[in-house]
């Protein structure tokens, strides 16, 4: 695509924003009308948050996408701020905008949220450095290890190799000769009998005229067969057919948008150069005059004050800022003016003030709770539409075909840090040795313990200090970050994602699920896999991956991921730490406790010392701080909960118990910072063994953000069938039956993770070297599904009985009002 595509896009995506934002914030509504006005807003903030994305991934010019990533971040915040309010109104984590999808006549995958790409391109060499880094600090702590018997054991000498190798090999050639023996008998034979019976002639008309009939039927067969095909991949009951590379439209798309990425990245480098240069520029041509101006506007400052009040005033330190109150005055407030005249007047409308807030007190009662606050995005987006009115909108950009920096644009950016510049280096230094000379010179009769007095006085004031919050004593106040990054790689603790994304957790949306429930039953319906995926990237992702957005928007620094095993927990934790460019950090009981009683392979053993727990933990915090955004991952969450001994001497096998990890961690967990980009995640699928106080601990930590991983329905086990496939190598024919795969999958309660474990099993290197020969069938999936474990009915209700004790939905039950509890024991004590 063209300059000019992704110029006009953004063009037209301000405008729109231009156009919401006069709906933004609306006017008093009731419920209802509110909740579905904020569901429009919101449906109308995903597009434009997916065009301006768009946008700033492929746009050239520099400057632009300066401007199109802060308005890109401030639609983000409020989208999140919108989604958080829709969330509190409903009492609903998932909701469904399908009767809304409807009325705009729009599909339910406007709603999918892609993940910014800037997360992590604009970070790409730091990530690679940090991923050599950890990849090396791996390799020398495996080299270091010393081989296992065992495994050495286990293997297969060279010889027995050899020997299997002969024996298949042999055996395949005597079947392929005692094959081709059998057509040659085969050939015999036939060439006897025609001798024996006598071959008829044939007439060359009649000849003619039989192929002619094959040929036009096997002709006109192949093209109703063509256009058969071509109707059902146009009604999308079909895919197409892979396009060759060079000629298939997608793999264009994509090497065009890596060369503009290549021209993104030569045209930052050009204008950064050149911010450089043009403020040396500004500097040695503009400075002389700026210099002497602010000198003029300060003695002039000095020549009033002395007037005004017959003494030459205090220039001001530089701690608040030197000279800049003078070129830019605090705002009079109109109050402090009118102070005196009009005294009586503001005492009669603070009583009427007063008055209207007690007329209004009820109705704040009932509607505050529900109310949106103002919004610092909202602000953030009216002044980038401004910006973008004022610069871009009637900008002349005919001689800039190549979409490089403006140089105009850059002084005028330039020239006010220039100006300061000068003024708190330059101009405040000699200016206030200047006011120090006039005042010796007007004040030589006066005494000297004033001035003493004085400067007594500023010491005073400069000696007093605030008492801050307390932090966590640091307990390795002499190592260095690279000590601490290997010391955690080395214990296995630091790591390398798996590189997966938010995309491999498969799933569709369910279509008009939210209008037949409200038609047939009110019953709270489930998620899909689809608004899973869309939940986690708003609440988890989006405000990991951008520093301003975490600032500002709601965001979760906790999250519980909960649901049977094989389900993607694992897998969406991974997409977590992989889509933000995040560190991953694994605190697992498994992880610090792998193996069994007496094997000696615990981790940090001790109870105090450089060994010990506490230590161990202190790094993991330390180094999560400072090389954010870092996901701290708790799989298996119960673990680290359970403090019951009976059931972790029954089942936990490691060593020691997992929970004396747990007070260490919730002490280095309360001191998280709100500017701290740290997420822990905790995975769990045995939620329900935490009871009681271990049941209180665990839900109060993971208390803002609690997910259920549901099962897949019909519609999302046929596309994860159709994705896995494919993923893995193989291709589907038209004679595969997904429908009864899915269909099986549906009613026994498998999981993603059991289909994708019997797809592995299935497609192996042969299977895939004979997919030309021999196409896949679904009946060779069915014999290894019956070996896999479904999710039983019990299990499934046990998760559902524990979601709706301690991760309920809806709003609650409102509870009685104290007054009504008065009358009530009022009418008991007149009985």
């Amino acid at each position: 695509m063209a300059n000019v595509t992704y110029d006009l896009l953004w063009r037209e995506t301000m405008r729109d924003l231009l156009d919401m934002l006069e709906l933004d914030p609306p006017t008093d509504e009731d419920e209802e009308e509110a909740f579905q006005h904020f569901s429009y807003l919101y449906i109308k903030y995903v597009q434009i948050f997916k065009n301006l994305e768009d946008c700033y991934d492929q746009h050239v010019h520099p400057q632009k996408r300066l401007d199109v990533k802060e308005v890109l971040e401030a639609v983000i915040g409020r989208m999140l701020e919108i989604k958080q309010y829709l969330t509190n109104l409903s009492g609903l984590k998932f909701i469904n905008f399908d009767d809304i999808l409807v009325d705009l006549k729009l599909i339910p995958e406007t709603l999918e949220l892609p993940v910014p790409r800037y997360f992590v391109d604009e970070r790409q060499k730091d990530l690679a450095l940090r991923e050599k880094l950890v990849q090396t600090l791996i390799a020398a702590r495996d080299a270091d290890k010393e081989p296992d018997a065992e495994a050495e054991n286990q293997g297969m000498s060279v010889d027995d190799a050899i020997r299997i190798i002969q024996v298949n090999e042999r055996g395949r050639q005597g079947n392929q000769r005692a094959r081709f023996m059998k057509e040659i008998r085969k050939q015999e034979e036939l060439e006897k009998k025609m001798r024996d019976v006598g071959q008829p002639e044939t007439d060359p008309d009649s000849a003619a005229v039989v192929i002619q009939k094959l040929f036009r039927g096997f002709k006109t067969m192949k093209q109703a067969r063509q256009m058969r095909e071509e109707e059902l991949v146009f009604i999308g009951m079909k895919e197409p057919e892979p396009k060759p590379r060079e000629i298939d439209p997608m793999h264009r798309q994509d090497e065009i948008r890596s060369r503009r990425k290549i021209i993104q990245a030569q045209n930052k480098d050009e204008y950064e150069e050149a911010l450089v240069n043009i403020r040396r520029k500004i500097y040695d041509d503009e400075g002389v005059d700026m210099r002497e101006q602010m000198m003029d506007k300060i003695r002039q400052w000095f020549v009033a004050f002395r007037e005004q009040n017959e003494s030459f005033p205090d220039y001001p330190d530089e701690d608040v800022g030197g000279s800049v109150f003078i070129f830019d005055p605090p705002p009079v407030l109109e109050e402090e003016v009118d102070e005196d005249e009009g005294g009586k007047k503001d005492a009669k409308k603070d009583d009427k003030k007063k008055d209207d807030k007690k007329k209004g007190a009820d109705e704040e009662e009932d509607e505050g709770a529900n109310e949106l606050p103002p919004s610092e995005f909202v602000l953030a987006m009216q002044s980038c539409t401004e910006k973008f009115c004022q610069v871009w909108q009637d900008r002349d950009e005919s001689q800039n075909f190549a979409q490089k920096y403006d140089a105009e644009l850059i002084r005028e950016a330039l020239r006010p840090g220039v100006r300061d510049e000068i003024r708190i280096k330059e101009v405040d230094a000699v200016m206030r040795e200047e006011l120090e000379n006039l005042k010796l010179a007007v004040e030589k009769g006066k005494k000297k313990g004033k001035k003493k007095g004085k400067k007594k006085g500023k010491k005073g004031k400069k000696g007093k200090k605030g008492k801050g919050k307390k932090g966590p004593k640091d307990l390795t106040p002499d190592r260095t970050m690279d000590s601490l990054i290997k010391e955690l790689v080395d214990k296995d603790i630091l790591k390398l994602p798996p590189k997966v994304g938010i995309s491999d957790y498969v799933g569709h949306y369910k279509n008009l699920d939210a209008i037949e429930q409200k038609a047939l039953d009110p019953v709270i319906p489930e998620p899909s896999m689809a608004q899973i995926r869309q939940v986690v990237v708003e609440q988890l992702i989006l405000p990991l991956g951008s520093l301003s957005v975490h600032s500002k928007a709601p965001y979760v620094n906790k999250a519980l991921l909960y649901g049977p095993q094989g389900t993607g927990k694992t897998l969406l934790a991974n997409a977590i730490s992989r889509e933000t460019g995040s560190n991953y950090i694994d605190l697992s009981a498994r992880n610090l406790d792998p193996g069994a009683a007496g094997s000696g392979k615990i981790k940090y053993p001790d109870k105090k010392g450089p060994n010990s727990a506490t230590m161990m933990l202190h790094i993991a915090f330390k180094v999560a701080k400072a090389l954010a955004p870092s996901v701290m991952v708790l799989d298996e969450a119960h673990w680290t909960f359970l403090a019951d001994k009976k059931k972790v001497k029954a089942q936990w096998p490691g060593e020691k118990p997992p929970s004396r990890f747990l007070k260490d961690f919730l002490k280095e967990a309360k001191f998280l910072k709100e500017l701290d980009r740290i997420l822990i995640v905790g995975t769990s699928n045995r939620p329900f063994m935490c009871e009681k106080g271990d049941l209180k601990k665990f839900n109060a930590f993971f208390k803002e953000f609690k997910l259920f991983l549901p099962l897949p329905d019909y519609a999302s086990l046929q596309l994860l069938w159709r994705t896995l496939i494919v993923r893995h190598g193989g291709a589907i024919t038209d004679s595969f039956d997904l429908q009864t795969l899915s269909w099986i999958c549906k009613t026994a309660g498998y999981t993603a993770g059991a289909v994708d474990q019997v797809v592995a099993k299935v497609l192996t290197q042969r299977r895939l070297q004979r997919l030309p020969v021999k196409p896949l069938c679904h009946t060779e999936f069915v014999p290894h599904l019956a070996k896999v474990d479904p999710v039983f009915k019990d299990e499934f209700d046990q998760f559902q009985a524990w979601t709706t004790k301690n991760n309920p939905q809806g709003k609650p039950e409102e509870k009685p009002k104290k007054a009504d509890k008065a009358e009530k024991k009022g009418a008991k004590k007149k009985k």
